[in-house]
């Protein structure tokens, strides 16, 4: 897997290759740009709880259908630890809010006053009151702090780690939080030990990994989060994870944290102090180095006590981890010398095939396909991902001790599996028109490869499909030909061709565009689409590519395929009277004759006719002024050419009203 090399180096050497939609300074974990939200892996604090189904969105399947796909509040719900919510509760309290304050405030570090035997808090790192400069009386006694064996992560006196320290030694909550998210570092501990020595890292950086998932390799934040690590998509794929409809490596422990060893190992090469790093861990190496610039101090602990530089977060984000690495040494210190960590999760690797179950590694091993899935969470379909020829298995972790037996067992039970093969979906193509050709149904496909409800397939997507023997493999049986609706606008390229591509649901006009290799504003001006607009499922755009244009990645319609319609031509509308069942026929209008008062003749409501004239129903119209009516038929309209009249009909071609 590509580990993303150049921009490794980017991140380490201090340059910038960032794309536009990764710019999310403060929100993204590993994206910067210039405004602030709220930092990934953090939900908003909840409210009252809400009763009425408006203030939970109303019916969701509803709202799909009206936005054409996802909703806002579609996202992934967030399944935080508990114990780092409670965590970030308390930070409510323990750090208020800052003021509006100006300027730069004091360094909030312990210092020795004249006269003490030990440090002391001199200033508290948070605004400035209005009262004036911290004065002798708000000192706090910190001489505790002396006695203490240091992590092998610098450590500076800051007042919020300090605070941090006593929160989690002196309070009942913090206390409770520190005991349920130290226990579970014995899960991974010794395995992310192991990969942070592999690249001659601290192995403090442990609790970095605490404080962002609680240790929980299946942790979710509903920013996109995901792992013990807590990594985003971009930053995941540019350090070698794959992520697609299969599998999502950032939920392995062992890819996961290789991947967030090299990821720190680049930032601390960049920056070269490890607060520095930890904060570009959490905001974004891109965010940190334009503070870094612009406040001219490569000193994190200036940088977060001076006004508008550090996302709130990540002022706190860089003390809490440095707190928790300290009492980390220091247990029986802080009252938790007994404490009794949860015992590490051993497995063995066995190589598995291509699109082999998890439910058949079970059987190979012994044990219940719940076991192998919780072992091997990045798998998603509890399948091991496609391939193609010749590329290489997949390493599934079994319980400790089953892995020989389950190799030796998983050769025999797979000679009986169906033969399955691998089929990459186009550009535009659907499971309807891939099972059609595969010669089996949509729900087949869905069961086979695991399709939950509302997930999105689009082109590019690798699906697992019924083997067919060459001979049965073909295109469809062709039918009548799709009837296309275009501009009336004629366009004429000697050296292009025509072909058309429907559109389905989330389809973007830049993603068409891109697919066909056209340029978008062709594509708006061939199509008389609004560029401000969003596309409608079932809409056919028509595009006029070069011969050589290489289009076997995206379904598309030739123009030999395809019944042709420029809107107000006489084929769109027999087509239309075809489809609706009218006659389309022009009649001369009366002295004081209106559109509905004629529609009433033909038996066509009022509001039909102000659709077809696109004029109001009772404007008087003038003697002679063509007025166009859609005349029910009373047998199938067969033929335009006997159905509709191509001159008005005068005064005396007036039918009679019905009878009852």
């Amino acid at each position: 897997m590509a580990t993303g090399p150049a921009w490794r180096a980017a991140v380490a050497a201090g340059c910038v290759l960032w794309s536009a939609s990764s710019a999310a300074y403060g929100a993204d974990p590993h994206q910067a740009a210039e405004t602030q939200t709220p930092a990934r892996g953090t939900n908003a604090t909840p409210g009252p709880k809400a009763t009425s189904k408006a203030l939970h969105g109303g019916d969701p399947s509803a709202r799909r259908a009206i936005a054409g796909g996802p909703t806002g509040d579609d996202a992934t719900p967030g399944a935080e630890s508990a114990d780092l919510r409670a965590l970030r509760e308390a930070e409510l309290e323990l750090f208020p809010a800052a003021s509006s304050a100006q300027g730069h405030w004091p360094s909030d570090v312990l210092r020795m006053a004249p006269g003490d035997d030990g440090p002391a808090v001199v200033v508290t790192g948070l605004p400035p009151a209005s009262s004036g400069p911290t004065t002798d009386a708000s000192r706090v006694d910190s001489s505790w702090l002396e006695s203490l064996e240091m992590p092998d992560l610098p450590v500076r006196w800051d007042e919020r780690v300090v605070r941090y320290l006593r929160f989690f030694r002196d309070d009942p909550y913090g206390r409770t939080t520190f005991t349920n998210l130290y226990r579970h570092s014995g899960r991974w501990r010794e395995m992310i030990r192991r990969a942070l020595r592999h690249r001659s890292l601290p192995d403090d950086l442990t609790w970095l990994c605490m404080i962002e998932s609680g240790f929980d390799a299946a942790a979710r934040s509903s920013a996109g989060a995901t792992g013990l690590w807590q990594l985003m998509p971009e930053t995941a794929r540019i350090y070698g994870l794959t992520i697609d409809h299969w599998v999502d490596q950032r939920l392995s422990p062992v890819l996961a944290t290789q991947a967030a060893a090299t990821f720190l190992d680049d930032l601390h090469r960049r920056f070269g102090s490890w607060e520095l790093a930890l904060a570009g861990f959490n905001m974004g190496h891109a965010g940190l180095a334009s503070v870094v610039r612009r406040y001219n101090t490569n000193d994190f602990w200036s940088l977060a006590h001076t006004e508008g530089t550090l996302p709130w977060e990540t002022t706190l984000y860089v003390p809490k981890i440095l707190a928790a690495a300290v009492i980390a040494h220091n247990l029986a210190a802080f009252g938790f010398g007994d404490l009794v960590v949860d015992p590490a999760v051993e497995s063995d690797e066995v190589e598995v095939a291509p699109a082999t179950p998890l439910s058949l590694v079970a059987q190979a091993a012994g044990c219940s396909a719940r076991e192998i899935e919780a072992l091997n969470p990045e798998l998603k379909a509890a399948r091991t991902p496609p391939a193609d020829a010749g590329d290489a298995s997949y390493p599934v972790r079994v319980p400790q001790g089953k892995g020989a037996s389950a190799a030796i067992a998983l050769s025999r039970l797979r000679r009986d599996q169906p033969v399955l093969e691998r089929y990459t979906m186009r550009f535009g193509e659907t499971l309807d028109q891939v099972a059609q050709a595969r010669r089996t149904t949509a729900q087949k496909l869905v069961e086979l490869n695991a399709i939950v409800p509302g997930e999105v397939i689009r082109g590019g997507t690798v699906l697992l499909v019924p083997g067919l023997a060459a001979a049965d493999v073909g295109p469809a049986a062709s039918g009548p030909k799709t009837s296309v609706v275009v501009p009336s606008d004629v366009f004429v390229y000697p050296d292009r061709g025509r072909v058309f591509y429907r559109v389905l649901a989330l389809d973007t006009l830049k993603d068409i565009a891109a697919a066909i290799r056209v340029s978008q504003d062709d594509l708006r001006r061939w199509n008389d689409l609004d560029a401000a607009a969003r596309l409608q499922e079932g809409m056919t755009l028509q595009a006029f590519v070069p011969p050589d244009t290489d289009l076997s990645g995206v379904m598309v319609l030739r123009e030999k395929d395809v019944h042709v319609l420029p809107v107000g031509s006489d084929e769109f509308f027999a087509a239309l009277e075809q489809e609706k069942g009218f006659r389309r026929t022009t009649v001369s209008a009366k002295a004081g004759e209106t559109v509905e008062s004629i529609g009433k003749h033909f038996s066509v409501p009022p509001r039909t006719m102000e659709r077809i004239n696109r004029r109001p129903r009772n404007d008087a119209l003038k003697p002679g002024e063509a007025v166009v009516v859609y005349v029910p038929c009373k047998a199938p309209c067969t033929a335009r050419a006997s159905t509709a009249s191509s001159e008005p009909i005068g005064v005396g071609a007036r039918p009679s009203l019905p009878t009852d």
